[in-house]
């Protein structure tokens, strides 16, 4: 898994597989899962992320993603 976090546009990326993403659904606004071709997930993204979970984790994300 890999997780990225952009703090620009304050957008978080968990990335499970790198298969192609066939299709994206928006479960709740701001909160998108991509799924592949047999319908597993390959990734979610957040959309203002720091309103959805403490901005703390985000910071040590950042940290981590830079060392």
């Amino acid at each position: 898994m890999k997780v990225s976090y952009d703090p620009k546009h304050d957008v978080l990326y968990l990335k499970f597989s790198d298969a192609k993403i066939v299709n994206t659904v928006e479960v709740v606004e701001g909160i998108l899962i991509d799924y592949g071709e047999n319908g597993e997930i390959v990734g979610i993204e957040m959309i203002n992320a720091s309103a959805l979970i403490k901005t703390k984790p985000l910071k040590e994300v950042v940290i981590k993603i830079q060392e």
